[in-house]
């Protein structure tokens, strides 16, 4: 089993969402804009035109350093989206109609404070007999990767203009429930992914990104009295994926 403390660490739930869509204005969008009528939507969301509220996207074009948009309304409000409300408004940069807009996972960071992130890799392997003696080894079955984590309790739900809470991103409920799956077969039960990013707070240490793909929270313990979550499921991965980065 390893397991990683928590102190000097965040961990973010993400899901899967991924797509495009262009830029349909009449004329060119500019600075401070925070509307944008689009077309050619295509994501992978259960309905494919359809921008989910919360999507995150970048916009071809745009130089503001860390620019990244969350959308707050959309137009139709079912079916093929036309139109989104976003915010922070564009920031400078040089925008064309058709330009392209590129969404991300839509995500949430989550407090631990001094909690822990466990996880436990499965094999199984076959021990076969010779007459009673033990002779040669095979690789049984994949097994799937079992992660716990604690988190603060704050809130079970979300509440109006706050950030979604772990408890609705982890069932796809209230806030998050047009939260995309992270399962490539979408008709799969619903999965997210967890990344727990470790830096390191002194010397020159890089910090490490830890991925685990594919989670289903399959219990969840809320504790009042300790204001603690603990949350245990699996992965449908034998691993996680571990990158460092400068």
């Amino acid at each position: 089993m390893a397991r990683i403390e928590l102190r000097d660490a965040v961990i973010t739930i993400k899901d899967g969402l991924a797509g495009a869509a262009t830029v349909n204005d009449a004329t060119a969008p500019v600075a401070t804009d925070t509307t944008l009528a689009i077309d050619s939507v295509s994501l992978n969301a259960a309905i494919t035109n359809q921008v989910p509220i919360g999507a995150r996207f970048t916009i071809a074009g745009e130089t503001a350093s860390a620019a990244v948009h969350k959308v707050t309304a959309r137009t139709p409000t079912s079916g093929s989206t036309t139109e989104i409300t976003f915010t922070p408004a564009l920031g400078a940069g040089t925008y064309a109609d058709g330009g392209m807009l590129t969404f991300a996972p839509q995500e949430v960071e989550i407090k631990v404070g001094d909690g822990d992130v466990t996880y436990t890799e499965n094999n199984e392997y076959t021990y076969d007999l010779d007459r009673g003696d033990l002779d040669t080894v095979r690789e049984g079955d994949q097994a799937p990767m079992d992660v716990s984590f604690d988190i603060i309790y704050e809130h079970i739900t979300t509440g109006t203009g706050e950030s979604i809470s772990p408890m609705d991103a982890l069932k796809r409920k209230g806030s998050a429930s047009e939260w995309v799956s992270a399962a490539t077969d979408k008709c799969e039960p619903y999965a997210v992914d967890i990344e727990v990013r470790h830096t390191p707070p002194c010397g020159t240490s890089q910090t490490e990104i830890t991925i685990f793909p594919d989670f289903r929270s399959e219990s969840r313990e809320v504790s009042f009295s300790d204001s603690k979550i603990s949350i245990k499921g699996r992965c449908n991965a034998v691993e996680p994926i571990v990158s460092r980065t400068a």
